[in-house]
């Protein structure tokens, strides 16, 4: 526009009809004029004559009352263009003037050729007095064509004038679809709800998501039918998309299993139809209220909770009973959480005080990294892929001063070619400990500390291995995760990685977890317990193994939290996959096609949880398959779970669940590294959903109940994250040790009972329990790979189901059920171990999670316990890549 007006001042007649037409697209975008064109389309076509009768016709439609003309009897529309006085003719005929509301219409006449040319100049001397009136308009076609978020919201922001493109964004699919669906959830335009009604049944479910979202604050019968639409009436009746496919599945039975299956073309997406009751909460009618009522009872958590949400702000009091009900015996706490909430909405209460933003400490640190795995679930340590461990490290270590945008950075490590990992602020904020190695291509990582000012750099770890995950003890002493035991991680053949501590200066260096799989991110708790991060790896019931009956089965690749003292004692499961109900109930719609994604009782091949914090209340922030969550492991067990984006739950499936960019599935984005910053907020790094860069995360405050979060620093070229405030913060609880440093080079376990168990087998067969540890001989001990087992003994199993038994200390054991004829039942590769002297007891083999045991005396224990220690002649079996546990030998 600019440069046609610029390049026409010597013609200035003929630089009037882009002028009258560039006032037509902003004032009239998408409206239509002479012979069913639109105002811009018939301007390109016609000459000046037409275009003077164009304008006044378009102005008229919008401004103008109902004339006669437009009448059967009046002929065809007359315009009206009374800045001018003038009348352009529409029709044959003449009317009469006259009045209505009014307002004075003249009637059909010819406009003189004085006065047109009087009109022309009149708009050429506007034009000359105001040279700029069309400089500072937006190029929007060139905005869609190079669409980002900024752009994107933009054009949402401009209304009316650029809802054009905004409709070509929606209807050009992809990512431009997806942002031009976001920035119109943000800043709705009425005129696009046509184009977002068709993306909510698209299988580009970011882009209905958002379009969901967006209809819902454009109320009208239409945008309520459509919405409502995506509830069907049919259980399980959504699609999912699924690891490895780009297609709709959902979940079948076959043969007792759950596995995936193309879905129905009449089911919507789980995502999309979620979105869609949190809109229909924003819509309000007869029509929004009907299917909110009927989504209480949906087969999916998600639906239900979007349900609740929706009709507590719509305040629709019949729904309070079906709400009470749900409150009181759903058995997700997110949904009873909502349902509780709305009812306290329909009753007018206030809602609770959103926590005011903390204190900023001084400063904070962070680490730098172009790096950061691009996982949707975060990790600090990304998957383990064979011969190659990731510690998802950075380039240099930061500090922030003050932690906002505008504050000074500081660079503490200066590596050029070198990562850093694992940052921890010491409980008095003046110093840093964190792993580095200064050359990524020849060093391991070691442990070092640093001033928070960046002086007296000191190493505290030294040797061939590699030391990461470094954090302080309330005591002083350090614990950390090593791989220096020289052993393989039994699945996928890496070092292993377990839990260490050593005095603060790197000395008296001493190993407290013997898990043949990688322990990391360990965090003391304020009892003093050390909570750590878990890979596990866990088969059952299906593969044939080399002894009498022995029946191995499905893989379980998991990652869970667990506690244990300082010394090691009494380690054992905090938080995961066999307590939680992110793997039954929290489950939305198939996110695995794999047939041996799924066990036959619900759990899930493939789940994770980790970067675990402790918050002022004791429940535990971390990241698992929801993404960000918040668990409480004082709750019940199977009712501990708030994730703070429900809608991303388990955006990947199987092993998928570390290994693969889920993203573009993803309408919230990444978070990672949370840190508790006081108040129910917590400093976290963020990637935003339509970043997909691996640099693309940024530093930010995060409210965990509003989900406000708000920017602290954010490098376009880097990704910022892991970050900690350099401040003071309260001391935990030191625990002595327990151990008597003098007891002999075992322990004792024993089970209350083997028959309290969820596990499906012959209760009346067992008749023996097999002892077998973990080989570490600088191999794997997979039950999938290259494997070594020694077969430490058989116990009995008393008539009540227990058993008692003596163990090695500090050795990986698991045990077998077995018949009388020696025929295994249950199989379980759950390692667990003993320090030196130490009694460990368990309830029960996977035992149910509701119900708890008779308070007896188990029989086991008034005997004296079994020996399964380690003898010469012990068999010793080892496994091979194609066919596990082939090899028999003895020792």
């Amino acid at each position: 526009m600019r440069l046609f007006i610029k390049s026409n001042r010597t013609q200035p007649l003929r630089a009037i009809p882009p002028l009258l037409l560039s006032a037509a697209k902003r004032r009239f975008p998408s409206r239509e004029g002479v012979g069913g064109k639109s105002v811009a389309e018939k301007a390109t076509r016609c000459g000046f004559e037409s275009m003077l009768p164009l304008l006044m016709s378009a102005w008229d439609r919008r401004h103008a009352p109902p004339h006669p003309a437009l009448s059967p009897q009046g002929g065809r529309e007359t315009g009206v263009w009374p800045n001018l006085g003038l009348t352009a003719q529409g029709g044959r005929g003449k009317t009469p003037p006259m009045v209505t509301n009014g307002v004075l219409h003249p009637g059909d006449h010819t406009v003189s050729a004085v006065l047109k040319t009087a009109a022309i100049m009149g708009l050429l001397v506007v034009w000359l007095a105001f040279p700029a009136f069309a400089q500072d308009q937006p190029d929007y076609a060139a905005m869609l064509k190079t669409l980002d978020a900024p752009k994107a919201l933009a054009l949402a922001q401009a209304g009316e004038p650029a809802a054009i493109f905004l409709i070509q964004g929606l209807q050009q699919g992809g990512q431009k679809a997806q942002l031009c669906a976001w920035a119109l959830s943000q800043h709705p335009q009425p005129q696009t709800a046509k184009a977002l009604r068709e993306l909510l049944w698209k299988v580009d479910q970011v882009a209905g998501y958002y379009a969901a979202r967006a209809l819902g604050k454009m109320p009208s019968a239409e945008n309520a039918a459509a919405l409502a639409a995506l509830l069907p009436d049919e259980a399980k009746g959504f699609w999912e998309l699924s690891s490895g496919s780009v297609g709709r599945l959902t979940d079948v039975e076959n043969r007792g299993k759950r596995v995936a299956a193309p879905a129905e073309h009449w089911m919507p997406n789980l995502r999309v139809a979620y979105a869609a009751m949190e809109a229909l909460g924003d819509q309000g009618g007869d029509v929004a209220a009907a299917t909110l009522l009927r989504a209480l009872e949906n087969d999916q958590y998600l639906i239900r909770y979007g349900a609740a949400r929706a009709l507590g702000r719509l305040r629709h009091a019949p729904a309070k009973e079906a709400l009470g009900l749900l409150a009181a015996r759903d058995p997700v706490l997110l949904v009873r959480r909502a349902a509780e909430r709305a009812i306290a909405q329909i009753r007018g209460e206030p809602p609770p005080p959103a926590p005011p933003a903390p204190a900023l400490p001084p400063a904070i640190a962070f680490i730098k990294t172009k790096n950061r795995s691009e996982s949707n679930l975060g990790f600090r340590d990304s998957y383990f892929f064979p011969k190659t461990p990731k510690y998802a490290s950075g380039e240099n270590l930061y500090t922030l001063t003050p932690p906002r945008p505008d504050g000074k950075l500081k660079n503490l490590t200066g590596l050029t070619n070198g990562e850093v990992q694992g940052l921890e602020v010491s409980p008095d904020g003046a110093r840093l400990l964190f792993a580095m190695r200064r050359d990524s291509r020849t060093d391991g990582f070691h442990i070092f500390e640093i001033n928070a000012d960046g002086s007296g750099l000191r190493q505290l770890t030294s040797g061939n291995c590699n030391d990461v995950d470094p954090n302080y003890l309330p005591d002083g002493r350090i614990a950390f995760c090593s791989d220096r035991a020289g052993y393989q991680e039994y699945y996928h053949q890496e070092r292993s990685r377990v839990l260490y501590v050593m005095e603060p200066d790197g000395r008296n260096v001493q190993q407290i977890t013997f898990n043949p799989n990688q322990d990391y991110d360990p965090l003391p708790l304020r009892d003093g317990r050390i909570l750590y991060t878990s890979y596990r790896f866990y088969a059952q019931d299906g593969h044939v193994g080399p002894l009498p009956g022995e029946h191995l089965g499905l893989s379980r690749i998991e990652t869970v939290l667990r506690a244990c003292n300082p010394d090691g004692s009494a380690d054992h499961l905090f938080y995961g996959s066999m307590r939680g109900s992110f793997y039954s109930p929290l489950r939305p719609m198939p996110f695995s096609d794999q047939r041996s994604g799924w066990h036959p009782r619900g759990y899930h091949v493939g789940v994770t949880i980790s970067q675990p914090r402790e918050l002022p209340d004791g429940s535990i922030v971390c990241i698992s398959p929801a993404g960000l969550t918040v668990v409480d492991p004082l709750r019940v067990p199977l009712d501990c779970e708030l994730p703070v984006f429900p809608e991303v739950v388990n955006l990947a499936g199987g092993e998928e669940v570390y290994i693969h960019n889920y993203d573009h599935f993803n309408p919230v984005g990444r978070y990672t590294s949370p840190y508790p910053a006081g108040d129910g907020w917590v400093w976290v790094a963020h990637a935003p959903w339509h970043d997909l860069r691996p640099n693309a995360y940024g530093l930010y405050l995060f409210n965990l109940q509003t989900r406000e979060q708000r920017l602290v620093y954010d490098d376009p070229q880097m990704s910022d994250v892991d970050p900690a405030p350099l401040a003071p913060r309260p001391p935990a609880l030191a625990r002595a040790s327990v151990l008597n440093p003098k007891a002999p080079a075992s322990g004792f376990i024993y089970c209350n009972s083997v028959f309290n168990s969820d596990l499906p087998f012959d209760r009346a067969r067992v008749r023996f329990v097999r002892v077998l540890e973990g080989v570490q001989m600088g191999l794997s001990i997979a039950a999938n790979a290259a494997f070594r087992t020694r077969l430490l003994g058989t116990v009995p199993v008393h008539p009540d189901g227990s058993f008692y038994v003596e163990v090695p200390a500090d050795t990986p054991i698991r045990f077998e059920l077995l018949d009388a004829d020696g025929k295994m039942l249950v199989h379980e590769t759950e390692f667990n171990f003993v320090r030196g002297g130490e009694t460990k007891g368990c309830a029960g083999c996977h035992e149910s999670r509701k119900s708890s045991l008779p308070n007896l005396r188990p029989q086991a224990l008034d005997h004296p316990a079994a020996s399964a220690l380690r003898q010469p002649g012990d068999l010793i079996y080892m496994g091979q890549t194609s066919r596990p546990y082939n090899r028999i030998y003895r020792d």
